[in-house]
């Protein structure tokens, strides 16, 4: 009888020892990642903005770079100009995202699957794309201004840098209002309606209050995307500074450091404040949704439908034109003179070409596999296991989202650009510096599938004697396989299509797609330029539909899974 009570309570006992052990070790692992490469780059800017010679004590204390910044007239402007472009584009795009979004969630126009595929295909490549259709269509040189209307109007400039920025966020920002007007419950307008309301009442009473905190989270991202953007004012905006670019003229061009970290500094006040502000507005807008939300949607009148479905067709045709205005002028011999077909463009003359490509897409599978499988254990870590300092953890898990990648790039120079970081200036810092990124809503998304997991699953694995580690592979990782297929998608376009994040970062023997873009564009060679941008939108669709493939046989045929 001895024997059979050890054996029941031998695997229990060795499971409670191993939880005792393995969950404090890897919140602390997770934790410490994240300070030392989240926390400590910010502090290097810090350091070197506010203290002489970045060494910290009272008698280098120093406020002069700040002096200098806000008393010369040109690096000011940076910050009236990220001002202005921001809350511009961020008033456009809200107000085009709201009403695409709410005629896909509260209209039977047909085509809605079409429509909202087309307004997500920015996502799958680089933003500097919008900024290299324009200046093809519309710049001094372009295909409408010069030869179809030949006008000497061109798009450079600030008008540009908004237009562009407007194209790019487009996605980013439908994706909250669609969410936010699909689950406010539908019948509130109808009762309106059946009360004797117009329908311009039941708009402004009822469907803008309802979506009320949807509209603010949707344009507080999209400040927060267009102050921090540099792909797109870097290409189409001239002589017109802005906050992004001006740290990288400090930076590479005059070789200023400290007051590039400076105005890094700037760049992050008004970053954090759109953040915190998205964050708070976000925790409010579950209150505004009910459960009870109804997906069917009475017949629209037939004004109504033609109405937006003409105006669904214009966001989209003009995004279909972006993109269709980059392909074409990659294999086009010179645009918009010779339209004879090449691959000359493929030949790229720059000093990554393909091997640029290689590097960019093993980093992002590797980007890929390794932010989505550390943000599960992050979120597995912090929703079932609630360690002690859970909400340190968390703050550090949602703190990326506030840091433009600018600045995060700046302070990985100043933080890692010693001898003894053996992997500054490889490949590795670059997988690093995109991973904790982008680490936010990896984190976010793993945490809201694992609230759908019943925990009564884990207590039977619990109750069988299961530990931690057991639980998660056999357990927790099968049926969270939909969640870290999304999340490798995610971390893989983000790696693929990611600019300012990693523009300090490569190096001579570090070359990625994305960057040779700009080094392409810079040069003249604009048709290699699009040619570069093609490919990087062809191995993301290729790379979407393979996961596809397999996130469907996975779902299809369970009986492979841990957990049958």
């Amino acid at each position: 009888m001895n024997s059979t009570v050890t054996q029941d309570y031998e695997v229990p006992s060795r499971r409670l020892e191993i939880d005792k052990y393995v969950v404090p070790a890897v919140t602390i692992v997770i934790g410490l990642l994240l300070a030392f490469f989240l926390i400590f780059p910010i502090f290097s800017i810090l350091q070197l903005s506010f203290f002489k010679g970045g060494e910290v004590s009272l008698a280098t204390f120093t406020l002069d770079n700040f002096y200098k910044y806000f008393t010369t007239a040109y690096t000011l402007n940076a910050l009236w100009h990220s001002l202005y472009i921001s809350f511009v584009t961020t008033i456009f795009v809200t107000v085009i995202t709201f009403f695409f979004a709410y005629a896909l969630t509260r209209t039977t126009i047909k085509g809605k699957s079409a429509f909202r595929a087309i307004i997500m295909m920015p996502l799958i490549a680089p933003s500097i794309m919008q900024a290299l259709a324009l200046i093809y269509l519309f710049g001094r040189n372009g295909l409408i201004t010069s030869h179809l209307f030949e006008t000497d109007w061109n798009i450079y400039g600030s008008t540009g840098i908004i237009v562009s920025e407007i194209l790019y966020c487009l996605p980013h920002s439908f994706v909250i209002l669609f969410t936010t007007l699909s689950a406010v419950d539908i019948r509130l307008d109808e009762a309106a309606e059946s009360l004797g309301a117009s329908p311009l009442k039941v708009f402004t009473k009822i469907t803008l209050p309802s979506a009320k905190y949807g509209i603010l989270s949707a344009a507080a991202l999209t400040f927060n995307l267009t102050i921090t953007d540099f792909g797109n004012p870097v290409v189409i905006g001239g002589n017109y500074n802005v906050l992004a670019t001006e740290i990288y003229s400090q930076v590479t061009n005059l070789y200023r450091f400290d007051l590039g970290a400076t105005i890094a500094i700037i760049l992050l006040i008004p970053s954090m404040m759109a953040f915190l502000l998205n964050y708070y507005i976000s925790r409010k807008s579950f209150a505004m949704i009910s459960g009870a939300a109804r997906p069917f949607i009475p017949p629209s009148k037939t004004l109504k439908k033609i109405g937006f479905t003409v105006y669904n067709t214009l966001i989209s045709s003009s995004i279909i034109l972006i993109f269709a205005t980059v392909i074409i002028g990659s294999f086009v011999k010179v645009w918009p003179y010779d339209w004879s077909l090449t691959l000359d463009h493929y030949t790229f003359p720059s000093i990554g070409g393909y091997s640029a490509i290689w590097t960019s897409f093993w980093i992002s599978i590797i980007v890929g596999v390794v932010g989505s499988f550390v943000t599960l254990v992050a979120g597995f870590v912090m929703e079932t296991r609630k360690p002690f300092f859970k909400q340190t953890m968390y703050f550090f898990s949602v703190m990326p989202a506030a840091i433009p990648g600018l600045v995060m790039g700046l302070g990985y120079i100043l933080a890692f650009n010693k001898p003894y970081f053996s992997f500054y200036g490889t490949p590795w810092i670059i997988v690093i510096n995109i991973v904790i990124c982008n680490f936010t809503l990896g984190v976010l998304s793993s945490i809201s599938n694992l609230k759908n997991i019943d925990p009564s699953i884990e207590e039977a694995s619990i109750s069988l004697g299961g530990d931690t580690i057991r639980t998660f592979f056999n357990i927790i990782f099968p049926l969270a396989r939909v969640a870290f297929f999304q999340n490798f998608i995610y971390f893989f376009m983000r790696s693929m299509t990611t600019i300012s994040a990693v523009i300090f970062l490569v190096s001579a023997s570090v070359h990625l797609a994305a960057i040779e873009i700009i080094m392409l564009d810079n040069d003249g060679w604009t048709a290699s330029a699009n040619a570069m941008c093609t490919c990087i939108i062809a191995i993301v669709l290729v790379v979407l539909g393979i996961s596809n493939f397999v996130n469907k046989r996975t779902i299809s045929h369970p009986e492979g899974g841990a957990l049958a």
